[in-house]
């Protein structure tokens, strides 16, 4: 990617007292993961100049006041942007500390990157975790990232992709339990996902997507001998998507499936329950796993880990999963992250 094609992101820092800070400024000492975008970071000043200390990198800020400056900023510079909302107070602040006043700042900082992409200015958005704790302590009912978007947006049919690597993994239930992710498995809201997937793929450059729904039952069932939701909901709900012209396979059995996406065959699989995709994505490259928001009208990755308050202000945090959010996110503004086969 040249610097003149470079998207320009918003990169929000997150919880002030998380990692987010820290992983934010490592990546982005990175000059390669610079190359990926002109990237504005949200956030503090002052915490962001500690997480520099903390981790020993040195990022080349150039201090901005306004969206104005932003746009008429030299795309060829590579310097990094640094809006300081300038709300941590110094005196109550320290690394892993849970506070309302984190919370609130960190949803400060969110609310100005909608505001960017929102009138232009950015053309995507990547986000350092918050703590949900916390933003609740702020007065916030939200559970998270994806919770804030969908309302900003009064969007219904979305979804989470985890990816690593050529391994993506859409969800169809995330954080329940396993008992009541069950009897979320229907055939509408399998069809939902395969829907959601699709029309994003496609919007983001690959012209036939092929996608696998995994079975939730050993060995995809067997025929009902070991649980009947492959032939009551998953299969009807493939059959319903390739009348709409979406090419998916499957139930296919989970032992396997996987695999066969690491190889190419699949660009997607669409998994039942929380840990049936988090495991494959997470063994398969953790590090460096990223979450993609579907079903939106903007970009928005996300680093695939949380606040991490126990080791905040030790400078060990790896940043590899921020550093690759943004990779992902500038190749999805550039139309160059899904590749034809």
């Amino acid at each position: 990617m040249t610097t003149e094609t470079r998207p320009t992101l918003a990169v929000t820092m997150g919880d002030p007292a998380g990692i987010g800070p820290e992983v934010t400024v490592r990546a982005l000492s990175d000059k390669s993961v610079r190359s990926c975008a002109r990237v504005v970071v949200i956030g503090d000043r002052k915490v962001l100049a500690e997480a520099c200390r903390v981790t020993g990198v040195d990022v080349p800020w150039h201090l901005v006041t306004n969206r104005h400056k932003i746009g008429a900023n030299d795309n060829r510079d590579d310097r990094v942007l640094l809006l300081d909302m300038a709300n941590v107070t110094p005196d109550t602040w320290q690394w892993g500390r849970l506070s309302a006043a984190h919370g609130q700042a960190a949803l400060d900082y969110f609310d100005k990157a909608l505001e960017l992409v929102d009138d232009g200015t950015v053309s995507g958005i990547v986000t350092a975790p918050i703590n949900k704790e916390a933003t609740s302590l702020a007065g916030c009912q939200d559970l998270g990232h994806m919770e804030l978007l969908a309302r900003a947006y009064a969007v219904r049919d979305h979804a989470t992709m985890l990816v690593s690597g050529r391994l993506r993994c859409v969800h169809v239930s995330t954080h329940y339990s396993l008992r009541d992710s069950l009897d979320r498995i229907t055939r509408a809201r399998v069809l939902q996902r395969l829907v959601t997937t699709d029309e994003a793929f496609r919007k983001w450059g690959l012209a036939a997507p092929r996608f696998a729904v995994a079975a939730v039952n050993p060995h995809g069932g067997e025929g009902g001998l070991l649980g009947r939701e492959e032939i009551e909901e998953l299969a009807p709900a493939v059959a319903d998507a390739r009348a709409l012209g979406i090419d998916a396979h499957g139930p296919l059995p989970a032992d396997s499936v996987f695999v066969a996406a690491m190889r190419g065959e699949y660009d997607a699989v669409v998994a039942m329950f929380h840990d049936q995709g988090h495991i494959p994505v997470k063994v398969h490259g953790f590090e460096e796993s990223v979450s993609v928001a579907l079903g939106l009208p903007i970009v928005r990755t996300s680093v695939d880990h949380g606040t991490a308050f126990g080791i905040a202000g030790t400078g060990v945090a790896d940043a590899q999963s921020m550093a690759e959010a943004i990779r992902v996110a500038g190749k999805i503004c550039t139309g160059t992250w899904l590749h034809s086969r």
